[in-house]
């Protein structure tokens, strides 16, 4: 028996990946092609089994999301349903909202994240690329981090120095005159990428310039408010010429912990958990202790001031959290 075909009393079942999520659902691509579909016959736009919702884990916002392994059934034409969703190897997730605690799961079965961000217009915001490296640290992924629009600047941020001494993959970008755009490509190349950053920041840009032909929508920076449009409204799995693929995902204006004790915190920045060690106290929170190895770091210069900035602001939003 096929494995992309399985024997089901409903009738036909494949197997496949959802590669798009919006209001019509999900579009899963078929591992195999089937004459019964129409056009190239290897995709669904499926809804999603009552059952396998109640199946979903309590407080989950989205039961399937792109990347997802799944089987479908199918009802006749171009339209099927997702029966079961099989085991994630790796999720990226998110609060749905500041208040709201539901976690909202952006993608599966990823291999590392692409945090992209402005060298300008908007403003460089390393504190958002250091909430995002802490949830990618939890999430056991590896990072990018991508800085667009090198050309609207002098020099590249201060900050990209220190995410390269901490070993993150560092990329400075330029779809204006083509500075970074092959570098990112050999980033991308053989991997399933999860792209994610502000609105405006220019992810659909650096995409149409990585894999030629893909024509997304791409949107300018309000000039009142200083905030990008949302040009991606859904997320999608993209194949890239070069091996493997991305998910786009929708532009976001803030990004929050989902399920992250506060005591995990300092151990999901780098260069603060190889310095804790060294308090004096087992359980310090580096925040205000008497002998606390962090707070002389700061002090001393071996942590960056924005590094920390960034670990104190995400306690405060942890604490301000609704439980």
């Amino acid at each position: 028996m096929s494995a992309a075909r399985r024997q089901d009393p409903h009738g036909p079942a494949w197997t496949g990946r959802v590669v798009r999520l919006d209001a019509r659902g999900c579009l899963v691509r078929l591992d195999e092609a089937h004459d019964e579909l129409p056009g190239a016959g290897n995709e669904l736009w499926c809804a999603v089994r009552g059952r396998h919702y109640r199946g979903a884990r309590p407080g989950q916002k989205t039961p399937a999301v792109v990347g997802d392994r799944v089987v479908v059934h199918w009802s006749g034409e171009d339209r099927g349903a997702i029966d079961h969703l099989e085991p994630r190897r790796t999720t990226l997730s998110r609060p749905s909202t500041r208040r709201e605690r539901v976690e909202h799961v952006m993608a599966a079965n990823a291999d590392r994240v692409a945090i992209v961000s402005a060298a300008a217009d908007p403003i460089f915001n390393p504190a958002l690329v250091d909430r995002i490296l802490a949830v990618v640290e939890f999430s056991h992924l590896d990072a990018i981090v991508v800085v667009n629009k090198l050309d609207l600047v002098d020099e590249e941020p201060e900050e990209l120095d220190v995410y390269r001494e901490l070993g993150y993959a560092v990329v400075a970008t330029s779809v204006v005159d083509g500075r970074g755009i092959e570098a990112l490509r050999d980033e991308l190349a053989g991997r399933v990428t999860v792209v994610t950053g502000h609105s405006g920041v220019g992810k659909s840009s650096l995409l149409n310039a990585v894999q030629g032909g893909l024509g997304l929508a791409v949107g300018d920076v309000n000039e009142v408010t200083g905030r990008g449009t949302h040009t991606t409204t859904a997320s999608t799995w993209v194949d890239l010429d070069v091996g493997g693929a991305v998910i786009d995902t929708a532009g976001i204006r803030e990004f929050g912990l989902f399920g992250i004790p506060k005591r995990e915190v300092p151990w999901l920045f780098r260069d603060i958990a190889k310095i804790a060690p060294e308090c004096r106290y087992p359980d310090c929170s580096h925040t205000h202790e008497p002998g606390c190895a962090v707070l002389i770091a700061v002090e001393d210069g071996r942590l960056a001031d924005f590094r920390f900035d960034s670990y104190l602001k995400l306690l405060e939003s942890l604490d301000e959290a609704p439980q």
